[in-house]
């Protein structure tokens, strides 16, 4: 599996996070330690989650001004344990920039069993991009990576071309249209998780408000880089 700098960086720093967690983490924390958007994280642990190699549990904020106002928060299970000692393989066990490098040798060799997993976590690292940019990239890989093969998807590639010029030169309108259209298909998928719907919705909104002030340039680079986002599913 090749992976970008960006993704190498990520994998260090998750690794380095792992190594020093001594309990429960929040999304917003593990935002700040890997490089990406809080929705992004918590997404990213939310399918850690569905694969059984986190747990979530709610916790009462003392920080927050609402007394016995909860948040969720999230910690590694037995099977992230058994799968990190997997990975580190015979690495010597003191060294830990010698786990650190087995196990990316063994992520880019296709050691890591589940390579799903592995491809769509991956996949929700940014590219080395300006910010304004990769947020707006992190948003949308996101609805793609959610929308699964289902209705939503079909729909979504059914509009797409119209909706971003696919031929063309992608404009701002055609920006905009796609973060209220891709609200839409998502609305309508069955998603129970209060705090993923109220993140996204909030994403959405801010993903709009960077792309109505965007420069010119920008929003152009912007347009090519959703082309490559949404190419995968015309190969559905």
């Amino acid at each position: 599996m090749k992976l970008t700098r960006r993704q190498e960086t990520f994998v260090h720093r998750l690794l380095d996070l792992y190594r020093e967690l001594n309990g429960p983490i929040h999304y917003s924390a593990l935002a700040e330690r890997i490089g990406v958007s809080p929705f992004t994280a918590y997404d990213m642990l939310r399918l850690l989650e569905e694969k059984g190699l986190v747990t979530s549990q709610y916790r009462l904020d003392s920080d927050k001004p609402v007394v016995g106002r909860s948040e969720v928060v999230f910690l590694p299970t037995e099977r992230a344990h058994q799968l990190f000692i997997e990975l580190a393989g015979d690495a010597d066990q003191g060294n830990w920039e010698n786990i650190k490098t087995q196990i990316m040798e063994k992520i880019r060799g296709g050691g890591f069993n589940d390579h799903v997993l592995a491809e769509e976590i991956l996949a929700r690292v940014p590219p080395d991009v300006p910010d304004v940019l990769r947020y707006c990239i992190e948003v949308m890989t996101i609805v793609i990576l959610r929308l699964g093969k289902g209705t939503g998807r079909r729909v979504l590639a059914e509009h797409l071309p119209q909706i971003i010029e696919w031929k063309g030169t992608v404009t701002r309108s055609g920006l905009m249209l796609l973060g209220g259209f891709t609200l839409g298909l998502l609305a309508n998928e069955s998603n129970s998780d209060v705090e993923w719907n109220k993140l996204f919705l909030e994403h959405i909104r801010r993903y709009q408000s960077l792309v109505m002030d965007m420069e010119p340039r920008l929003c152009r680079r912007l347009g090519d880089s959703m082309k490559d986002v949404f190419a995968p599913i015309f190969k559905a």
